[in-house]
């Protein structure tokens, strides 16, 4: 019987170590699977009722509202964006709640594209239980003067990846 209660007590570790971790270290090991593609792990950070969020002017969009919602939206991001890679540019946490600047890059058709969003994430019983992604915009610090000047097709278009089939 004692193979049985250390086997337990093992398979319970990670979820052990993940309820100790600081708010912005459990959103570090949240994007760190997400850049290994690793959709089990991302989900072993989200709560059963997960909800991903985008913002877009006065709406909010609510993606998924569950851990099954989010593993297959995931999946099918991931089918579409087989090399996306997320930076943490900035992180600042206060309390339950960790806001971060990303940089998403990905390849297409051979060119190397990027934009950045600012996350928003709440934290509840060491994991993630809602997460708010504001529109998408170009990571470069333009000047306004730089935005009129250039041609809209300079600019990185916001929502790349956006997960429309996803939604109810």
């Amino acid at each position: 019987m004692k193979p049985y209660l250390l086997a337990a007590s093992l398979s319970l570790l990670p979820i052990t170590a993940m309820a100790n971790q600081t708010s912005t270290e459990i959103v570090e090991g949240f994007i760190a699977a997400y850049n290994t593609h690793d959709v089990k792990q991302m989900v072993q950070y989200t709560t059963e009722t997960v909800r991903w969020m985008h913002v877009t002017g006065s709406k909010v969009e609510v993606e998924t509202s569950s851990q099954a919602e989010f593993a297959a939206a995931m999946a099918d991001y991931f089918e579409t964006l087989t090399d996306a890679n997320a930076t943490i540019l900035k992180m600042i946490d206060s309390g339950n709640y960790v806001s971060t600047v990303e940089r998403v890059t990905w390849n297409n058709d051979g060119e190397q594209l990027s934009q950045c969003s600012i996350g928003n994430f709440r934290i509840k019983n060491g994991k993630l239980a809602e997460f708010w992604y504001l529109p998408a915009h170009a990571c470069d610090e333009l000047v306004v003067e730089d935005i009129v000047k250039d041609e809209p097709a300079n600019i990185v278009k916001p929502e790349i990846g956006v997960l429309q089939e996803t939604q109810q």
